[in-house]
């Protein structure tokens, strides 16, 4: 840019290198997003290495670009940097504080931490802006805080708010299923699980807490046949391990 060679370089280029400086500026935040996209790319690929790698290349383009902070977050957040996705989330909400979708993640991370009131600020920051276009996960993760703080009342009503705007909403009704279990209510509590199956029927941790609360109610056959289900499906991974130990009791 030809600016170390002082001001009066600045002044007596003042007009080309501005010409100058914007094409290079937009050809670099072009750079930017195609990296940015890279690592969502990667990122659903669970490639963190090579997703979080991407991001950083975004940012040397553009470091003032609030999405990539945002998925730099998200990759810290997946790999258990706890305090760096949170670094990551606060800098795009300090350049961009109406950011619905990074108050939404940093409230998520916030549940993660279990700082749940400090979760509930961020979900309701993201439900206030008219820019979001998801406010569904915004109503449900709010509900698990609420959850979690045992108001479960208002759990129900926010878990709620987020299957009327997306009534195929598999994580809330999961997380519905979840309340009514708190509320020893195992009816209305199969109920959600099994919408929640129904609807995503790969999502292991739903159809494992059907069955667990299939057992609850005594029926062990239909309990035994979703577990069964689960491991043929999902091969490996933690609610496979669980199905199989509740398998060994129900034998």
């Amino acid at each position: 840019m030809f600016i170390k060679n002082g001001v009066a370089w600045t002044v007596l280029l003042l007009f080309p290198l501005s010409c100058s400086h914007l094409m290079n500026r937009g050809a670099e935040e072009d750079r930017a997003k195609l990296y940015l996209q890279a690592s969502v790319d990667h990122f659903g690929q669970k490639e963190y290495g090579k997703s979080l790698e991407a991001a950083q290349q975004a940012l040397e383009r553009d470091p003032n670009f609030a999405p990539a902070y945002n998925q730099l977050a998200l990759v810290y957040m997946e790999t258990k940097r706890h305090q760096k996705s949170e670094e990551a989330f606060k800098k795009a909400l300090e350049i961009q504080p109406d950011y619905p979708e990074v108050h939404n993640n940093l409230g998520a991370l916030m549940n993660r931490l279990e700082r749940y009131g400090e979760a509930v600020q961020y979900f309701e920051n993201a439900l206030a802006s008219e820019r979001y276009s998801t406010p569904e996960n915004a109503q449900t993760n709010l509900g698990y805080s609420y959850l979690k703080m045992g108001q479960l009342t208002r759990a129900k009503t926010h878990h709620q708010k987020a299957l009327d705007l997306a009534p195929t909403f598999c994580l809330a009704h999961k997380n519905m299923g979840d309340t009514y279990v708190k509320e020893r209510n195992t009816a209305k509590a199969n109920e959600y699980f099994q919408n929640a199956v129904t609807h995503c029927p790969l999502y292991a941790e739903a159809q494992y807490k059907l069955a667990l609360n299939l057992v609850r109610q005594g029926q062990k056959k239909v309990a035994k046949n979703h577990l069964e289900k689960l491991i043929e499906r999902h091969k490996n991974g933690p609610y496979v391990e669980r199905s199989t130990e509740v398998l060994k009791y129900l034998r």
